[in-house]
């Protein structure tokens, strides 16, 4: 009886100590936001356009893309996603290369690069922090988000 009441101890100190420590990840189950910037620049790597198969069938990022070039062609909007939608774009958005501008030493900010129409996008999406107790939020990229940003819409 001693040997198996040791093990369960130890079992739930680990337990514990994982979750303390931050190890568990529930990334986005509060939602995130999907940034879509125009870039103007000639330095954008390889380009995946907003056709490909990849993009085609995923009608949150379409959705996204055809508001920015309705209202603001050449600027900045945030979107506003729920868990699920942010679960979804972030799969999608994974299929795809990123690029970061650490690593290929370019003037454009990271994130996935899309053609739509005449204009190209960065598109980005970032968690927002769960406020579960003792869970981390950590994107492998960024830092989720505490707040929405302001001026963020829905989709």
């Amino acid at each position: 009886m001693g040997v198996k009441r040791r093990s369960l101890l130890a079992t739930l100190t680990l337990g514990t100590v994982a979750g303390l420590s931050g190890c568990l990840n529930l990334e986005g189950i509060d939602g995130g936001v999907l940034t879509v910037m125009h870039l103007s620049s000639s330095e954008v790597p390889d380009v995946v356009s907003a056709s490909d198969d990849r993009l085609s069938e995923e009608p949150l990022i379409q959705r996204a893309l055809d508001r920015v070039k309705q209202e603001d062609p050449r600027g900045v909007m945030d979107f506003r996603l729920s868990w699920r939608e942010y679960e979804t774009v972030a799969d999608a958005l994974e299929r795809l290369p990123y690029y970061d501008r650490t690593e290929h030493e370019m003037s454009v900010p990271s994130g996935f690069f899309v053609g739509h129409d005449d204009f190209v996008y960065r598109l980005a999406y970032r968690p927002i922090c769960s406020e579960t107790p003792f869970v981390s939020s950590e994107n492998p990229r960024n830092r989720c988000w505490t707040s929405v940003p302001k001026g963020t819409t829905t989709l």
